[in-house]
């Protein structure tokens, strides 16, 4: 089976699932709830769950949102479709929260669409690739602020064509929709810029050795290598390529921009080229830097995976605002009028989500960053990509 943070209100909201009712009413707390892999092969991406749950209790430390603590519910799904399912039906049906928000993984999230919007849940930003909700109907109750994998793949490859001058390129992905949606963007990418796509390797996020994939990746004379991987297996990838004396230009998808990368891939992680949504910490953005150094001091364990911090309060910060312009009369359909009032809206860490009663991809740009001994590079500046829902 294939396994798949402007103001005062910095403040996070962590959000599960509603029930069925439209018109239901909330009481002194919000529960908000999220499915992700703190434990398992993308454990390091369960961060943005966690900087999530710290961040309601700053919120919380603040006064809350016109009175209302948040309550953030968080189950570990080990990075399993199986086991998010079974997470969502219990947040929806059991734990009594107002909205899903969040929840890692492109399989997972297509795991438990159908059942999430199928029963009217206010689910913020799924962290999947945007491009699933291409050309789906029940999006009322949908609001995601996360890129497409596809358009980001698409953005990477030119730039290994244009700026880096890749003839030959390869990607080495996930076999699942994440590493299959990557994969995609690649080939439309390299086919429009009249580049060979010359290998197509995939692994399972069962797999520990990747030696032969590799060789693959080498005997294949790929000039650039996308990858599209855990935190894991993109430093077990580089770590083997180096044993058989293999290196290519890297490119990355935007889950491999943590410095953690440093640590697991070691030397062989320098001078990769990685997309992103946000301004990653510590490359000149000082409200990123105050949002992330926030929610560390709530929760120290986040130290050292800065990025997926930054990442969970990018997800929360609309949610907070859409509480804060909904009032204290606080109902599902006033919280979903109140999101679609998101304009060009700037969060400390997120910058130019849009919302609309016709638009419900929030955020539709990207920039390219070179990483090198723990620090970045800022190469381009943010790059646009038409919305599709």
């Amino acid at each position: 089976m294939r396994w798949f943070l402007r103001g005062a209100a910095l403040a996070l909201v962590t959000v599960v699932a509603l029930g069925v009712v439209a018109t239901a009413a909330v009481g002194e707390e919000v529960v908000l709830g999220t499915s992700a892999p703190l434990s398992g092969p993308a454990a390091y991406w369960g961060a943005t769950a966690k900087a999530m749950e710290a961040y309601a209790r700053w919120v919380n430390d603040q006064g809350g949102v016109h009175g209302r603590r948040l309550r953030v519910e968080v189950r570990d799904d080990g990075y399993l479709p199986v086991r998010a399912a079974a997470n969502v039906r219990e947040l929806v049906d059991r734990a009594g929260i107002f909205a899903l928000v969040g929840m890692v993984g492109t399989a997972n999230v297509f795991a438990v669409r159908d059942f999430v919007l199928g029963r009217g849940v206010l689910w913020i930003t799924p962290q999947a690739d945007a491009s699933i909700w291409y050309g789906w109907r029940k999006k009322e109750r949908l609001f995601v602020a996360f890129p497409s994998f596809r358009e980001e793949a698409k953005v990477l490859t030119r730039y290994a064509v244009r700026e880096l001058g890749a003839r030959r390129l390869a990607v080495f992905y996930q076999n699942d929709l994440y590493g299959q949606r990557g994969l995609l963007g690649a080939k439309q990418a390299a086919y429009q810029e009249r580049a060979r796509l010359v290998a197509a390797v995939p692994y399972e996020v069962t797999e520990t050795e990747l030696g032969a994939q590799a060789l693959r990746l080498r005997e294949a004379g790929a000039e650039a290598v996308l990858v599209y991987a855990t935190p894991r297996h993109a430093a077990l990838l580089v770590r083997a390529m180096t044993r058989v004396g293999y290196r290519p230009k890297l490119l990355a998808s935007m889950g491999l921009v943590d410095p953690i990368m440093f640590t697991l891939g070691g030397e062989a992680w320098n001078d990769v080229v990685a997309a992103t949504f946000i301004t990653p910490p510590g490359s000149g953005d000082p409200a990123v830097d105050a949002a992330v150094e926030t929610v560390v001091r709530y929760e120290p364990s986040l130290r050292g995976n800065l990025f997926n911090t930054a990442v969970g309060v990018a997800i929360l910060e609309p949610v907070v605002e859409a509480l804060r312009r909904t009032g204290r009369d606080l109902t599902t359909e006033r919280f979903a009028a109140a999101m679609e009032s998101l304009r060009n809206w700037d969060g400390q860490v997120v910058r130019g989500v849009t919302f609309g009663p016709d638009r419900r991809q929030g955020v539709n740009q990207i920039q390219l960053v070179r990483m090198r001994e723990g620090r970045y590079e800022r190469l381009t500046g943010w790059m646009e990509y038409p919305t599709g829902f």
